[in-house]
């Protein structure tokens, strides 16, 4: 009996022992899985904060347009004006002969003098076209704003009238200039000044639509048109 108890605390320490080393491997195993959370380090602080910067530099913004746009707009439409009546005045002086000799070239024939005239314009026309076009693209890129291109052409369009048609009339033996026949009038004058107006304005409108396509090609990638980013 004596040594039944005596044996039977020692089994039961054994017990007490066997089952604290398996709760403890239990746990051992728990804690050898479980991984601890990761700390937030420098590099993803970092890599936040330049995220955040990017999306700032997403967020759209209005860009502003150049101070100062119409002193500019208007030197490059009055010299783009100069440009193109030199250039009209200059052609109209290489081929004299096309003008000043236009009743003898007519009776022997008219249908080369009228290719010959016509060439003549359409290059005058095309090269002012090509001057309004560059002006444009000039404006363009120092006002951003295409309007003012369209207003350099418009004001080239008017000078270029002015310089190579309407004042060349009025320089004796200027080879486009057509002789003049009978009384002046009144009512001639008036129609001769509303004529003038109307094809000084279509120019001006022609030259402008050129130089609203330059300003067009030197702007359709600028912010403010392309949207705000």
């Amino acid at each position: 009996m004596n040594e039944s108890e005596q044996r039977y605390p020692f089994h039961q320490h054994e017990n007490e022992e066997w089952g604290q080393d398996e709760e403890e491997e239990r746990h051992g195993r728990h804690r050898h899985h479980i991984e601890p959370l990761p700390d937030l380090s420098e590099e993803d602080e970092e890599e936040r904060e330049r995220r955040r910067r990017m999306h700032q530099r997403e967020e759209p913004s209005e860009p502003e347009l150049p101070r100062g746009r119409l002193v500019p707009t208007l030197i490059v439409g009055v010299v783009a004006g100069l440009l193109c009546a030199a250039e009209n005045i200059a052609l109209v002086l290489l081929n004299a002969s096309l003008f000043t000799n236009a009743e003898q070239l007519a009776s022997q024939n008219a249908y080369q003098l009228a290719v010959s005239v016509t060439t003549l314009c359409g290059l005058t026309i095309f090269i002012s076209l090509v001057i309004c076009a560059i002006a444009g693209f000039i404006v363009g890129k120092l006002a951003v704003q295409r309007s003012l291109g369209f207003l350099a052409g418009l004001v080239a369009g008017v000078l270029c009238y002015l310089g190579a048609i309407f004042l060349p009339r009025y320089i004796p033996g200027f080879p486009s200039n057509a002789p003049a026949s009978g009384n002046v009038t009144f009512g001639g004058v008036i129609g001769g000044i509303v004529v003038t107006i109307i094809f000084m304005l279509l120019l001006g409108l022609l030259e402008g639509l050129a130089a609203l396509f330059g300003a067009w090609l030197a702007t359709r990638r600028h912010p403010y048109y392309v949207g705000y980013s």
